[in-house]
């Protein structure tokens, strides 16, 4: 959603959104005046266009009143305005790159969709979730996204047992031509990446599932 009166920025990006089969496009050029009839979800990703007509407080206003909170868009934002508001709005400069923008628009998609996972702490191991690595004080290890998760949970766990059907549900969203042995291969990949560069913890197979078993120094 682009909220923007600037006739030259609108028909430019509407133009780089016209041939996108992922992302959807609608543009408000006097959403201030038309405010109360705008529906606004917190599935949406707002974008403005700072201008003297529509600055950044009065959008944050806009937004508050819609319950929005998510990370919105800002573009030709002011420098005092971006750090301001830094927990919320994500400032891209101009000219525009469309390979840039798809990327962060994605980006906001996939937080929205893995809001469940955050960096998380066990004893001497961090997983950075957003960085997607394992990191200790012996090294830090690159993950893949389903790696992480997978290892998201059984670190929660804190050496509980992890059912296997759990995880696939968690992690795969239980697809029906999701198998036991993609998890099995996954586990034996984190297995390995552990096993070459950490020695503090391993993870051991347990009745129907995995658990975090941290070794004794």
């Amino acid at each position: 959603m682009l909220f923007s009166k600037n006739k030259i920025f609108n028909s430019a990006i509407n133009d780089l959104f016209i041939n996108s089969y992922i992302f959807e496009l609608n543009i408000f050029d006097q959403f201030l005046a038309n405010k109360e009839n705008i529906d606004l979800t917190q599935s949406d990703i707002p974008m403005l266009f700072c201008s003297k007509e529509n600055t950044q407080k009065e959008f944050q206003n806009f937004l508050k009143n819609k319950s929005f909170k998510n990370t919105y868009i800002v573009f030709n934002s002011p420098e005092e305005k971006k750090i301001k508001d830094k927990n919320k709005a994500l400032p891209l400069d101009l000219p525009l790159n469309l390979r840039e923008l798809f990327h962060v628009l994605q980006n906001l998609i996939t937080q929205k969709e893995d809001t469940e996972y955050h960096n998380i702490k066990f004893r001497k191991v961090f997983l950075d979730m957003v960085g997607k690595h394992i990191q200790t004080s012996q090294a830090s290890i690159k993950l893949t996204d389903k790696e992480a998760k997978i290892l998201w949970h059984l670190i929660k766990g804190k050496g509980l047992s992890i059912n296997q059907n759990f995880l696939l549900k968690k992690v795969w969203g239980y697809e029906d031509d999701i198998e036991t042995k993609t998890l099995t291969t996954h586990i034996y990949t984190i297995r390995k990446k552990i096993n070459d560069s950490i020695d503090i913890f391993s993870i051991e197979n347990s009745e129907g599932g995995y658990c975090i078993r941290f070794k004794k120094p």
